[in-house]
């Protein structure tokens, strides 16, 4: 399973932290196009590598 071979942890439910709201958001490989995954946001992993090449600490991502 490659899923998790590049990953980002997405700043969600911290400081404070609120039950119910979940734990995290990962972004991650997809299974495959259109596959559903447990709350995360998932890619194809080259497309994945891109977003991350250019991933900087001001980077922000909006999950709607």
């Amino acid at each position: 399973d490659r899923l998790y071979d590049l990953v980002a942890v997405l700043d969600w439910n911290r400081a404070p932290v609120r039950a119910g709201r979940g734990s995290a958001i990962f972004l991650h490989a997809w299974r495959r196009p259109r596959w559903p995954t447990a709350g995360c946001v998932a890619f194809d992993p080259r497309d994945l590598a891109w977003i991350l090449a250019r991933w900087t600490p001001r980077s922000r991502v909006v999950v709607r």
